[in-house]
């Protein structure tokens, strides 16, 4: 007998009153009937003798007749018994099968209705419905019932859980619209908003039915709104900002430009000077793309080994100041692909960055790039840094959040837009003391 059996079971001993009443009902229709039939022979009797003590004379003839009005008054009533028996069995009969349809019926709502159903008792699962089994990812019944249901559910919300469990002590009470986060037998990790309610008790413990919703896909909307909002924000920041700089930047351009032609004897810095100029004049061009992310620039095909050996050249010595090696794999037969390659260096510059400065202890960074399905290439960063805490992976890439103590979050922001422009994606994965790496995948075509 299953656990859920064993309830049912245990709520029929505590229906048995109302079963009992139900019977003396039925012995009330019986007592009944048995007046009835009583009533009638003694009539029949009574009636008939009557008629024969006053027609006939004879006493052989009378005992006759007697014993044939016995036998026709045996048939009939037996006659009548049957019927009013096969009635009462019908009906009877019909309350059944109606009884059974609507436990059936009831029992196929439960089992196909869209919305997730469980139910849990001591904080094992005894039932869930078909909705149910799909959002944890099960294929059968079998890989749900009998487990813990906090085996589903996420470390964080176990306490809150304990604490709504012993808040349900009593039939009917009830708690609606609170949020948790699943976890499917794959490993996924999905956000639900769920109610409860205790419809029953067993051994004094509470039997508890949880309704849940997925709102996964609604949470990340709600996400996306609100990056978008920073967004927005960051990008008016952003064109005010270049604005306001090009302006000054424009005139001392212009001045420069002028005394230079003086002859003045400084060459040599006028040419220091115009350089470091067209170097600003550089990056807030690159700030705008912050407030204009949508800006499609001329693309070529450019060699991807090239471009990051240059970065690698570049901020080797940086890496060997705080002793730390840089190293590459290519596979062979990489092909070229179209870009931007002032952008992708820079994409390259602000991850080997932070790479940097989360390795102060010393390293290795290790560069890979490899041909992965058709048309399409990965690059891949490796360090050896502090890592990243789980919970902040998520938020990376949001203006204004850094893991950095001086940081603005607008660096990986801008490495972001630029993969995004590229057609490619970027994915980050790390854990505390032991690195991080960040995959770059982008289209060759």
């Amino acid at each position: 007998m299953s656990f859920y059996e064993q309830i049912h079971t245990e709520k029929k001993g505590k229906n048995m009153g109302s079963n009992r009443q139900k019977k003396s009902h039925g012995n009330l229709e019986i007592l009944k009937i048995v007046l009835i039939f009583t009533f009638i022979t003694g009539l029949w009797i009574v009636f008939t003798d009557s008629i024969l003590f006053i027609f006939f004379k004879e006493a052989e003839i009378i005992t006759r007749l007697q014993t044939i009005k016995g036998c026709l008054f045996i048939l009939i009533m037996a006659w009548m018994l049957y019927l009013l028996m096969k009635r009462n069995n019908f009906k009877r009969n019909q309350i059944e099968e109606m009884l059974r349809d609507s436990e059936s019926r009831y029992r196929r709502i439960i089992k196909l209705s869209p919305e997730p159903i469980t139910i849990h008792s001591d904080g094992i699962l005894i039932y869930a419905n078909d909705a149910a089994l799909k959002i944890v990812g099960a294929a059968k019944v079998e890989e749900v019932i009998g487990k813990p249901f906090f085996d589903f559910l996420h470390p964080d919300y176990h306490e809150k859980e304990k604490e709504r469990h012993q808040s349900m002590t009593s039939i009917e009470d009830r708690l609606e619209g609170f949020e948790q986060k699943i976890i499917r037998l794959d490993g996924e990790i999905i956000e639900v908003e769920t109610s409860s309610i205790c419809i029953d008790e067993y051994l004094g413990k509470p039997v508890i039915q949880n309704v849940m919703k997925d709102i996964t896909e609604r949470k990340r909307t709600d996400e996306m709104l609100r990056k978008s909002e920073k967004l927005s924000v960051v990008g008016q920041l952003a064109a005010g900002v270049a604005h306001e700089i090009r302006n000054p930047l424009t005139s001392l351009k212009g001045f420069l430009q002028l005394l230079n032609s003086k002859n003045l004897g400084h060459n040599k810095y006028f040419d220091i000077m115009q350089a470091e100029i067209e170097r600003i004049n550089f990056i807030v061009n690159e700030f705008m793309i912050v407030s204009n992310p949508q800006v499609v620039r001329s693309q070529e095909e450019k060699n991807l080994e090239s471009i990051l050996e240059n970065i690698v050249l570049l901020l080797g010595a940086q890496a060997n100041l705080i002793n730390v090696q840089i190293a590459t794999e290519f596979e062979s037969d990489i092909p070229l692909i179209k870009c931007d390659e002032n952008q992708l260096k820079q994409v390259f510059i602000n991850i080997l960055k932070n790479a940097l400065e989360a390795m102060d202890s010393g390293g290795v960074i290790l560069i890979q790039v490899k041909n992965i399905q058709p048309n399409k290439i990965l690059i891949r960063f490796i360090d050896q840094g502090i890592g990243i805490p789980e919970e902040q992976i998520p938020k990376l890439g949001e203006p204004f959040h850094s893991t950095k103590e001086y940081g603005t979050g607008l660096g990986l922001m801008v490495t972001n837009k630029i993969i995004e422009g590229h057609r490619g994606s970027m994915s980050i994965k790390s854990k505390v003391n032991q690195g991080t790496t960040v995959d770059i995948i982008l289209p060759i075509e």
